[in-house]
Protein backbone atom coordinates (compact mmCIF):
# COMPACT_ATOMS: atom_id res chain seq x y z
CA UNK A 1 0.00 0.00 0.00
CA UNK A 2 1.12 3.80 -0.80
CA UNK A 3 0.71 6.19 2.01
CA UNK A 4 0.47 10.11 1.32
CA UNK A 5 -1.09 12.97 2.80
CA UNK A 6 -2.63 14.18 -0.15
CA UNK A 7 -4.67 10.97 -0.43
CA UNK A 8 -7.19 12.73 2.31
CA UNK A 9 -6.05 16.62 1.50
CA UNK A 10 -8.51 17.53 4.52
CA UNK A 11 -9.32 17.91 7.88
CA UNK A 12 -13.27 16.57 7.94
CA UNK A 13 -14.98 18.85 10.01
CA UNK A 14 -17.09 18.52 13.20
CA UNK A 15 -19.51 21.08 12.57
CA UNK A 16 -20.86 22.18 9.20
CA UNK A 17 -19.90 25.76 7.53
CA UNK A 18 -21.05 28.40 4.91
CA UNK A 19 -17.43 27.87 3.58
CA UNK A 20 -16.77 24.46 3.67
CA UNK A 21 -20.57 24.00 1.49
CA UNK A 22 -19.11 25.97 -1.29
CA UNK A 23 -15.41 25.29 -1.64
CA UNK A 24 -15.60 21.73 -0.57
CA UNK A 25 -18.58 19.76 0.73
CA UNK A 26 -17.03 16.87 1.45
CA UNK A 27 -15.46 18.59 4.93
CA UNK A 28 -18.91 18.65 6.01
CA UNK A 29 -18.69 14.98 6.69
CA UNK A 30 -17.53 14.82 10.14
CA UNK A 31 -15.21 11.90 11.39
CA UNK A 32 -17.91 9.65 12.74
CA UNK A 33 -19.11 9.86 8.63
CA UNK A 34 -15.80 7.32 8.08
CA UNK A 35 -17.29 4.91 11.11
CA UNK A 36 -20.76 4.95 11.27
CA UNK A 37 -23.49 2.86 9.37
CA UNK A 38 -26.15 6.15 9.17
CA UNK A 39 -25.97 9.18 10.88
CA UNK A 40 -27.69 12.85 10.54
CA UNK A 41 -25.69 15.45 9.21
CA UNK A 42 -27.16 18.79 11.37
CA UNK A 43 -27.57 22.23 9.34
CA UNK A 44 -27.21 25.25 10.60
CA UNK A 45 -29.61 28.24 10.48
CA UNK A 46 -30.76 29.07 7.59
CA UNK A 47 -29.64 25.72 6.40
CA UNK A 48 -31.89 22.88 6.77
CA UNK A 49 -32.30 20.97 9.75
CA UNK A 50 -31.02 18.15 8.57
CA UNK A 51 -29.34 15.70 6.23
CA UNK A 52 -29.75 11.93 6.72
CA UNK A 53 -26.26 10.23 5.24
CA UNK A 54 -25.78 6.53 4.65
CA UNK A 55 -22.10 4.80 4.80
CA UNK A 56 -23.37 1.50 4.91
CA UNK A 57 -23.50 -1.16 1.88
CA UNK A 58 -26.17 -3.37 3.53
CA UNK A 59 -28.68 -0.07 3.70
CA UNK A 60 -27.06 0.84 0.23
CA UNK A 61 -28.43 -2.36 -1.09
CA UNK A 62 -32.11 -1.80 0.43
CA UNK A 63 -32.18 1.68 -0.99
CA UNK A 64 -30.85 1.52 -4.37
CA UNK A 65 -31.60 -2.36 -5.39
CA UNK A 66 -34.12 -3.89 -2.97
CA UNK A 67 -36.63 -0.93 -2.64
CA UNK A 68 -35.72 1.15 -5.31
CA UNK A 69 -38.98 2.22 -6.76
CA UNK A 70 -39.26 3.66 -3.10
CA UNK A 71 -36.76 5.77 -3.31
CA UNK A 72 -37.02 8.20 -6.30
CA UNK A 73 -34.05 11.00 -7.10
CA UNK A 74 -34.13 13.83 -3.83
CA UNK A 75 -34.99 17.23 -4.58
CA UNK A 76 -31.44 18.73 -3.35
CA UNK A 77 -30.13 16.85 -6.18
CA UNK A 78 -32.66 18.38 -9.03
CA UNK A 79 -32.22 21.24 -7.74
CA UNK A 80 -28.62 21.08 -7.91
CA UNK A 81 -28.35 20.12 -11.59
CA UNK A 82 -31.40 20.97 -13.07
CA UNK A 83 -29.29 23.65 -14.62
CA UNK A 84 -25.71 22.22 -15.69
CA UNK A 85 -28.44 19.28 -17.19
CA UNK A 86 -31.52 19.38 -18.83
CA UNK A 87 -35.04 18.11 -16.97
CA UNK A 88 -35.93 15.66 -19.99
CA UNK A 89 -32.90 13.91 -19.52
CA UNK A 90 -32.49 9.68 -18.42
CA UNK A 91 -30.71 11.21 -15.86
CA UNK A 92 -33.79 13.24 -13.79
CA UNK A 93 -37.51 11.08 -15.38
CA UNK A 94 -38.54 8.84 -12.81
CA UNK A 95 -41.13 5.41 -12.97
CA UNK A 96 -42.61 4.99 -16.45
CA UNK A 97 -40.76 7.79 -18.24
CA UNK A 98 -37.60 6.31 -16.87
CA UNK A 99 -38.03 2.79 -18.39
CA UNK A 100 -39.19 3.69 -21.20
CA UNK A 101 -36.05 6.08 -22.24
CA UNK A 102 -33.85 3.20 -20.91
CA UNK A 103 -35.23 0.14 -22.60
CA UNK A 104 -34.82 2.54 -26.13
CA UNK A 105 -31.01 4.20 -25.23
CA UNK A 106 -29.87 0.67 -23.66
CA UNK A 107 -28.57 -0.93 -27.45
CA UNK A 108 -26.26 1.46 -27.93
CA UNK A 109 -24.47 0.32 -24.97
CA UNK A 110 -24.18 -2.94 -25.37
CA UNK A 111 -20.72 -4.60 -25.30
CA UNK A 112 -20.20 -5.67 -28.70
CA UNK A 113 -20.86 -2.10 -29.49
CA UNK A 114 -18.67 -0.64 -27.12
CA UNK A 115 -16.01 -3.05 -28.22
CA UNK A 116 -15.80 -1.51 -31.52
CA UNK A 117 -15.51 1.97 -30.12
CA UNK A 118 -11.71 0.28 -28.55
CA UNK A 119 -9.55 1.69 -31.70
CA UNK A 120 -11.41 4.87 -31.11
CA UNK A 121 -10.45 5.34 -27.35
CA UNK A 122 -7.07 4.37 -28.91
CA UNK A 123 -6.91 6.50 -31.22
CA UNK A 124 -7.79 9.91 -29.04
CA UNK A 125 -5.17 8.84 -26.22
CA UNK A 126 -2.71 8.49 -29.30
CA UNK A 127 -3.73 12.16 -30.55
CA UNK A 128 -2.78 13.31 -26.82
CA UNK A 129 0.49 11.51 -27.03
CA UNK A 130 1.53 13.57 -29.74
CA UNK A 131 0.30 16.99 -28.49
CA UNK A 132 2.35 16.37 -24.93
CA UNK A 133 5.31 14.85 -27.54
CA UNK A 134 5.52 18.51 -28.67
CA UNK A 135 5.17 20.13 -25.83
CA UNK A 136 8.56 21.84 -23.95
CA UNK A 137 10.47 19.30 -22.45
CA UNK A 138 10.38 19.51 -18.40
CA UNK A 139 7.22 21.88 -18.17
CA UNK A 140 4.64 20.51 -15.30
CA UNK A 141 1.01 19.36 -17.64
CA UNK A 142 -2.06 19.68 -16.09
CA UNK A 143 -3.11 16.24 -16.67
CA UNK A 144 -6.77 16.59 -15.65
CA UNK A 145 -7.05 19.36 -17.99
CA UNK A 146 -5.49 17.11 -20.83
CA UNK A 147 -7.68 13.99 -19.82
CA UNK A 148 -10.65 16.25 -20.33
CA UNK A 149 -9.98 17.42 -24.11
CA UNK A 150 -8.90 13.27 -24.62
CA UNK A 151 -12.16 12.23 -23.58
CA UNK A 152 -14.14 15.04 -25.32
CA UNK A 153 -12.38 14.12 -28.25
CA UNK A 154 -13.68 10.60 -27.51
CA UNK A 155 -17.16 11.71 -27.36
CA UNK A 156 -16.98 13.70 -30.18
CA UNK A 157 -16.08 10.60 -32.15
CA UNK A 158 -17.84 7.96 -30.48
CA UNK A 159 -21.44 10.14 -30.03
CA UNK A 160 -21.56 12.61 -32.39
CA UNK A 161 -19.61 11.56 -35.51
CA UNK A 162 -17.74 13.80 -37.52
CA UNK A 163 -19.02 17.40 -37.15
CA UNK A 164 -17.31 20.20 -39.07
CA UNK A 165 -19.15 22.81 -36.96
CA UNK A 166 -18.84 21.70 -33.49
CA UNK A 167 -16.61 23.84 -31.72
CA UNK A 168 -14.82 21.74 -28.81
CA UNK A 169 -13.37 24.48 -27.53
CA UNK A 170 -15.82 26.52 -27.04
CA UNK A 171 -18.22 24.02 -25.66
CA UNK A 172 -15.66 23.16 -23.07
CA UNK A 173 -15.16 26.70 -22.30
CA UNK A 174 -18.86 27.22 -21.83
CA UNK A 175 -19.24 23.84 -19.95
CA UNK A 176 -16.02 25.01 -17.33
CA UNK A 177 -18.05 28.15 -16.40
CA UNK A 178 -21.82 26.63 -16.52
CA UNK A 179 -20.05 24.24 -14.09
CA UNK A 180 -18.28 26.68 -12.00
CA UNK A 181 -21.22 27.93 -10.27
CA UNK A 182 -22.19 24.54 -8.70
CA UNK A 183 -21.21 25.32 -5.39
CA UNK A 184 -23.34 28.32 -4.75
CA UNK A 185 -25.99 26.19 -6.47
CA UNK A 186 -25.35 23.92 -3.76
CA UNK A 187 -25.80 26.39 -0.99
CA UNK A 188 -28.35 27.66 -2.92
CA UNK A 189 -30.48 24.47 -2.94
CA UNK A 190 -29.64 23.27 0.61
CA UNK A 191 -31.62 27.04 1.50
CA UNK A 192 -34.96 25.53 -0.09
CA UNK A 193 -34.61 28.14 -2.95
CA UNK A 194 -34.75 27.17 -6.44
CA UNK A 195 -31.08 27.72 -7.95
CA UNK A 196 -31.86 28.39 -11.85
CA UNK A 197 -34.32 31.29 -10.97
CA UNK A 198 -32.31 32.61 -7.70
CA UNK A 199 -29.49 34.90 -8.24
CA UNK A 200 -25.86 33.52 -6.19
CA UNK A 201 -22.32 34.65 -7.41
CA UNK A 202 -21.60 33.35 -10.99
CA UNK A 203 -25.38 33.45 -11.60
CA UNK A 204 -25.72 35.41 -15.40
CA UNK A 205 -22.64 34.17 -16.58
CA UNK A 206 -23.38 30.41 -15.89
CA UNK A 207 -26.89 30.59 -17.24
CA UNK A 208 -25.84 32.26 -20.43
CA UNK A 209 -23.09 29.61 -20.51
CA UNK A 210 -26.07 26.56 -20.09
CA UNK A 211 -28.15 28.61 -22.69
CA UNK A 212 -25.22 28.48 -25.14
CA UNK A 213 -24.37 24.57 -24.56
CA UNK A 214 -28.17 23.38 -24.98
CA UNK A 215 -28.22 25.78 -28.42
CA UNK A 216 -24.96 23.99 -29.85
CA UNK A 217 -26.13 20.74 -28.70
CA UNK A 218 -29.41 21.25 -31.25
CA UNK A 219 -27.26 23.08 -33.54
CA UNK A 220 -25.84 19.14 -33.68
CA UNK A 221 -29.42 17.33 -33.62
CA UNK A 222 -30.15 19.54 -36.66
CA UNK A 223 -27.11 18.81 -38.87
CA UNK A 224 -27.23 15.06 -38.61
CA UNK A 225 -31.18 14.99 -39.29
CA UNK A 226 -30.32 16.95 -42.45
CA UNK A 227 -27.26 14.53 -43.57
CA UNK A 228 -29.68 11.56 -43.32
CA UNK A 229 -27.23 9.62 -41.91
CA UNK A 230 -27.66 6.16 -41.08
CA UNK A 231 -23.90 5.94 -38.78
CA UNK A 232 -24.22 3.57 -36.18
CA UNK A 233 -22.57 6.29 -33.67
CA UNK A 234 -24.16 6.92 -30.82
CA UNK A 235 -25.76 9.87 -31.86
CA UNK A 236 -26.96 7.52 -34.97
CA UNK A 237 -28.42 4.69 -32.36
CA UNK A 238 -30.39 7.71 -30.79
CA UNK A 239 -32.19 9.11 -33.45
CA UNK A 240 -33.09 5.62 -34.07
CA UNK A 241 -34.08 4.59 -30.57
CA UNK A 242 -37.87 2.62 -30.28
CA UNK A 243 -38.68 1.76 -27.11
CA UNK A 244 -39.33 -2.08 -27.53
CA UNK A 245 -42.68 -2.34 -25.59
CA UNK A 246 -44.46 0.38 -26.81
CA UNK A 247 -42.91 1.53 -30.31
CA UNK A 248 -42.54 4.58 -28.67
CA UNK A 249 -39.41 7.16 -29.97
CA UNK A 250 -37.81 10.02 -28.44
CA UNK A 251 -39.25 14.08 -29.02
CA UNK A 252 -36.90 16.24 -29.94
CA UNK A 253 -36.50 17.38 -26.90
CA UNK A 254 -36.14 14.37 -25.01
CA UNK A 255 -33.45 13.91 -27.56
CA UNK A 256 -31.60 17.22 -27.44
CA UNK A 257 -31.60 16.59 -23.67
CA UNK A 258 -30.44 13.01 -23.45
CA UNK A 259 -27.56 14.17 -25.98
CA UNK A 260 -26.18 17.28 -24.11
CA UNK A 261 -26.12 14.86 -21.09
CA UNK A 262 -23.75 12.28 -22.77
CA UNK A 263 -21.79 15.37 -23.78
CA UNK A 264 -21.19 16.40 -20.39
CA UNK A 265 -21.26 13.31 -18.31
CA UNK A 266 -19.91 11.01 -20.62
CA UNK A 267 -16.77 12.71 -20.63
CA UNK A 268 -16.71 14.65 -17.35
CA UNK A 269 -16.65 11.05 -15.19
CA UNK A 270 -14.17 9.30 -17.43
CA UNK A 271 -11.73 12.47 -17.56
CA UNK A 272 -11.88 12.81 -13.69
CA UNK A 273 -10.79 9.47 -12.87
CA UNK A 274 -8.21 9.38 -15.54
CA UNK A 275 -6.44 11.93 -13.88
CA UNK A 276 -6.42 10.99 -10.17
CA UNK A 277 -5.25 7.34 -11.94
CA UNK A 278 -2.23 9.43 -13.50
CA UNK A 279 -1.50 11.57 -10.44
CA UNK A 280 -1.92 8.29 -8.08
CA UNK A 281 0.77 6.74 -10.65
CA UNK A 282 2.76 9.17 -10.37
CA UNK A 283 3.17 9.52 -6.49
CA UNK A 284 3.45 5.26 -6.98
CA UNK A 285 6.03 4.58 -9.39
CA UNK A 286 6.24 0.99 -8.52
CA UNK A 287 2.53 0.10 -9.81
CA UNK A 288 3.24 2.89 -12.66
CA UNK A 289 5.91 0.49 -13.73
CA UNK A 290 3.98 -2.62 -12.37
CA UNK A 291 1.19 -1.57 -15.06
CA UNK A 292 3.92 -0.92 -17.99
CA UNK A 293 5.20 -3.83 -17.75
CA UNK A 294 1.33 -5.26 -17.88
CA UNK A 295 0.89 -3.19 -21.54
CA UNK A 296 4.24 -4.48 -23.08
CA UNK A 297 2.80 -8.00 -21.68
CA UNK A 298 -0.37 -8.11 -23.16
CA UNK A 299 -0.10 -5.66 -26.15
CA UNK A 300 3.42 -5.19 -27.07
CA UNK A 301 3.77 -2.31 -29.24
CA UNK A 302 0.65 -2.63 -30.90
CA UNK A 303 -2.13 -0.28 -30.55
CA UNK A 304 -4.81 -1.15 -27.56
CA UNK A 305 -7.81 -3.31 -29.28
CA UNK A 306 -10.75 -4.72 -28.41
CA UNK A 307 -8.76 -7.88 -28.34
CA UNK A 308 -6.30 -6.76 -25.75
CA UNK A 309 -7.96 -4.45 -23.67
CA UNK A 310 -9.89 -6.58 -21.52
CA UNK A 311 -6.85 -8.71 -20.53
CA UNK A 312 -5.50 -5.43 -19.04
CA UNK A 313 -6.33 -6.54 -15.57
CA UNK A 314 -4.62 -4.58 -13.47
CA UNK A 315 -5.40 -1.21 -15.61
CA UNK A 316 -8.38 -1.64 -14.43
CA UNK A 317 -7.68 -2.30 -10.55
CA UNK A 318 -5.83 0.78 -10.90
CA UNK A 319 -8.89 2.51 -12.14
CA UNK A 320 -10.98 1.28 -9.22
CA UNK A 321 -9.01 2.24 -6.36
CA UNK A 322 -8.50 5.98 -8.13
CA UNK A 323 -12.71 5.64 -7.92
CA UNK A 324 -12.20 4.50 -4.45
CA UNK A 325 -10.56 7.53 -3.29
CA UNK A 326 -11.25 9.73 -5.56
CA UNK A 327 -15.02 8.61 -6.86
CA UNK A 328 -16.02 11.27 -10.03
CA UNK A 329 -19.27 11.34 -8.22
CA UNK A 330 -18.93 11.82 -4.81
CA UNK A 331 -22.75 10.86 -3.37
CA UNK A 332 -26.09 9.27 -4.65
CA UNK A 333 -29.04 11.39 -3.58
CA UNK A 334 -32.94 9.47 -2.96
CA UNK A 335 -35.89 10.23 -1.04
CA UNK A 336 -38.48 7.67 0.31
CA UNK A 337 -42.17 8.13 -1.16
CA UNK A 338 -43.17 7.96 1.87
CA UNK A 339 -42.71 7.70 5.70
CA UNK A 340 -40.77 4.56 6.25
CA UNK A 341 -37.84 2.38 8.18
CA UNK A 342 -34.57 1.74 6.21
CA UNK A 343 -33.01 -0.43 8.03
CA UNK A 344 -33.22 0.27 11.77
CA UNK A 345 -33.61 4.09 10.47
CA UNK A 346 -36.49 6.37 10.23
CA UNK A 347 -37.11 8.03 7.26
CA UNK A 348 -39.94 10.47 6.84
CA UNK A 349 -41.60 11.13 3.83
CA UNK A 350 -40.14 12.94 0.59
CA UNK A 351 -36.41 13.95 3.27
CA UNK A 352 -33.34 13.38 1.22
CA UNK A 353 -30.59 10.55 1.93
CA UNK A 354 -27.27 10.04 0.68
CA UNK A 355 -25.42 7.45 0.16
CA UNK A 356 -22.30 9.35 0.55
CA UNK A 357 -19.42 7.34 -1.74
CA UNK A 358 -16.61 9.65 -0.38
CA UNK A 359 -16.97 8.27 2.74
CA UNK A 360 -18.21 4.99 2.43
CA UNK A 361 -15.19 3.96 0.09
CA UNK A 362 -12.91 4.74 2.99
CA UNK A 363 -15.18 3.62 5.65
CA UNK A 364 -12.56 2.31 8.10
CA UNK A 365 -14.61 -0.91 8.75
CA UNK A 366 -15.12 -2.04 5.14
CA UNK A 367 -11.57 -1.35 4.04
CA UNK A 368 -7.68 -1.66 5.74
CA UNK A 369 -5.89 1.56 5.91
CA UNK A 370 -8.99 3.18 4.07
CA UNK A 371 -6.58 6.50 2.27
CA UNK A 372 -3.77 4.21 1.51
CA UNK A 373 -3.66 3.63 -3.16
CA UNK A 374 -3.69 -0.11 -3.32
CA UNK A 375 -5.04 -1.49 -6.54
CA UNK A 376 -4.85 -4.94 -5.54
CA UNK A 377 -7.71 -4.62 -3.15
CA UNK A 378 -9.25 -5.29 -6.64
CA UNK A 379 -8.11 -8.55 -7.01
CA UNK A 380 -10.64 -11.06 -7.87
CA UNK A 381 -9.76 -12.68 -4.68
CA UNK A 382 -9.72 -9.57 -2.75
CA UNK A 383 -12.99 -8.60 -4.62
CA UNK A 384 -15.11 -11.72 -3.32
CA UNK A 385 -14.46 -11.06 -0.06
CA UNK A 386 -15.99 -7.79 0.18
CA UNK A 387 -19.04 -6.96 -0.29
CA UNK A 388 -20.73 -6.30 -3.07
CA UNK A 389 -22.15 -2.65 -2.20
CA UNK A 390 -19.01 -1.25 -0.56
CA UNK A 391 -17.75 0.19 -4.12
CA UNK A 392 -20.24 1.86 -5.76
CA UNK A 393 -18.56 4.77 -8.14
CA UNK A 394 -21.48 4.47 -11.02
CA UNK A 395 -24.07 3.84 -8.34
CA UNK A 396 -26.35 0.51 -8.21
CA UNK A 397 -29.72 -0.79 -8.90
CA UNK A 398 -31.83 -0.06 -11.62
CA UNK A 399 -30.42 3.42 -12.20
CA UNK A 400 -26.96 2.17 -12.39
CA UNK A 401 -24.94 4.25 -14.84
CA UNK A 402 -25.88 3.52 -18.58
CA UNK A 403 -22.58 4.68 -19.65
CA UNK A 404 -20.40 2.05 -17.09
CA UNK A 405 -19.48 -0.30 -19.74
CA UNK A 406 -18.52 2.68 -22.17
CA UNK A 407 -16.35 4.26 -19.61
CA UNK A 408 -14.31 1.31 -17.95
CA UNK A 409 -13.23 0.24 -21.29
CA UNK A 410 -12.57 3.85 -23.22
CA UNK A 411 -10.25 4.59 -19.72
CA UNK A 412 -8.22 1.25 -19.33
CA UNK A 413 -7.44 1.87 -22.86
CA UNK A 414 -6.25 5.07 -22.76
CA UNK A 415 -4.34 4.58 -19.55
CA UNK A 416 -2.36 1.89 -20.94
CA UNK A 417 -1.56 3.85 -23.82
CA UNK A 418 -0.26 7.00 -21.58
CA UNK A 419 1.32 4.76 -19.41
CA UNK A 420 3.36 2.91 -22.09
CA UNK A 421 4.37 6.50 -23.93
CA UNK A 422 5.21 8.37 -20.27
CA UNK A 423 6.94 8.26 -17.23
CA UNK A 424 4.84 10.60 -14.70
CA UNK A 425 6.14 11.75 -11.95
CA UNK A 426 4.43 14.47 -9.65
CA UNK A 427 6.19 18.03 -8.84
CA UNK A 428 8.01 18.21 -5.77
CA UNK A 429 6.45 20.75 -3.00
CA UNK A 430 3.15 20.76 -4.51
CA UNK A 431 0.20 20.16 -2.54
CA UNK A 432 -3.28 19.11 -3.55
CA UNK A 433 -6.52 20.97 -2.76
CA UNK A 434 -9.94 19.71 -3.72
CA UNK A 435 -12.65 21.88 -5.47
CA UNK A 436 -15.56 19.32 -5.56
CA UNK A 437 -18.28 20.70 -7.84
CA UNK A 438 -20.23 18.52 -10.41
CA UNK A 439 -17.16 15.84 -9.83
CA UNK A 440 -14.80 15.34 -7.65
CA UNK A 441 -11.88 17.76 -9.13
CA UNK A 442 -9.11 19.40 -7.42
CA UNK A 443 -8.45 22.95 -7.19
CA UNK A 444 -6.08 23.80 -10.16
CA UNK A 445 -5.40 20.90 -11.93
CA UNK A 446 -3.32 17.82 -11.35
CA UNK A 447 0.21 19.60 -12.31
CA UNK A 448 2.75 16.64 -13.31
CA UNK A 449 6.28 16.26 -15.22
CA UNK A 450 5.71 13.61 -17.76
CA UNK A 451 9.25 11.76 -19.55
CA UNK A 452 8.66 10.51 -23.12
CA UNK A 453 9.26 6.50 -23.51
CA UNK A 454 10.64 5.51 -26.20
CA UNK A 455 12.81 2.66 -27.25
CA UNK A 456 15.88 2.45 -24.81
CA UNK A 457 14.45 5.08 -22.60
CA UNK A 458 11.32 2.70 -22.57
CA UNK A 459 13.88 -0.37 -21.18
CA UNK A 460 15.57 2.03 -18.59
CA UNK A 461 12.28 2.83 -16.94
CA UNK A 462 11.56 -0.63 -16.58
CA UNK A 463 15.00 -1.08 -14.69
CA UNK A 464 15.04 1.97 -12.85
CA UNK A 465 14.28 0.78 -9.16
CA UNK A 466 11.15 2.03 -7.83
CA UNK A 467 11.20 5.15 -5.16
CA UNK A 468 10.77 3.59 -1.44
CA UNK A 469 7.18 3.81 -0.29
CA UNK A 470 6.20 6.27 1.89
CA UNK A 471 4.53 5.98 5.52
CA UNK A 472 1.34 7.90 6.58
Amino acid sequence: MFHDPDFLPFTPREKPSFRATVRNFLELYPPAAYRERFFVLRGFRPLVAKTNILIDPELAEEMLITRADEFPRDVLTVRLLSGPINRDSLFFAEGAEWKWQRRAVAPAFRHENLLALVPTYAECARAQIEEWRDAPAGEPVDVMRAMSNTTFSVIERAVLGASASFDRERFLANLGVALGSIGWRRLVALLGLPPNWTPHPGYFRATAAARRLRDATVRLLEERRAESSERRDILGLLLSAKDPESGRVMTDSELVANLYGFLVAGHETSAVALGWSLWLLAKDQASQQRLRDEVARVAGEEKIGPETVERLVFAKQVLQEAMRLFPPAAAVGRQPREDTMIGPYKLPKNEPVFVLLWCLHRHEGLWDEPHAFDPDRFSPEQVKARHRYAYLPFGAGPRICIGMGFALLEMATILAELVRAFRFDTIPGHRLELAPSFTTRPKGGLPLILTPLTGARAKAARAEPAPARSAA
